[in-house]
């Protein structure tokens, strides 16, 4: 069905994960990086900085399987920019 997703976004562990949508509360599973865990009632979206960070692993691990290039894509303008962005929140 077009808009369904496999999986969908849990942050655990300091990080985002991707789990499979199947899970529900209470369940146990294992993120797309191996992490295993039990699917909370609630989960905490915001840290004290802000929005969890994506797990580098569970999203290039997404990408590959929704067929999606993978984040940062290389190119000389996206590395410039993405360099300006982490120097002025230094």
């Amino acid at each position: 069905m077009i808009g369904e997703r496999e999986f969908r976004w849990l942050p655990h562990d300091g990080r985002r994960h991707a789990i499979p949508d199947r899970l529900d509360v209470g369940d146990e599973g294992q993120t797309l990086c191996g992490v295993r865990l039990t699917v909370p009632r609630r989960a905490g979206w915001k840290s004290s900085a802000g929005l969890w960070p994506t797990c580098a692993d569970c999203d290039c691990a997404w990408r590959e399987r929704e067929g999606i290039s993978r984040f940062p894509q290389s190119s000389s303008g996206s590395s410039r920019r993405r360099t300006a962005v982490i120097e002025e929140g230094a």
